[in-house]
């Protein structure tokens, strides 16, 4: 028994996930946060206002895919 065992390596038998990489949760969060930030900053813009338009439904919709994309795994 060895105190400085790797417990970062899965065993042999551990199933592995058949999501895609792309799907898995982390790039995803990151996708959903990168939505709601390019919404925010489309609110706070000054010059266009079709980008202030769109702020809305584009936070909308990072904040549905971060609640979804929570779910999805590791």
């Amino acid at each position: 028994m060895s105190l400085h065992a790797s417990h970062s390596q899965q065993p042999d038998d551990a199933p592995r996930s058949r999501w895609p990489r792309a799907l898995r949760r982390g790039p995803m969060e990151t996708l959903a946060t990168v939505l709601i930030a390019a919404g925010v900053l489309m609110l706070l813009q000054p010059f266009s206002l079709t980008l202030y338009g769109y702020s809305f439904v584009t936070t909308l919709i990072g904040v549905v895919m971060f609640t979804f994309v929570t779910k999805f795994p590791e």
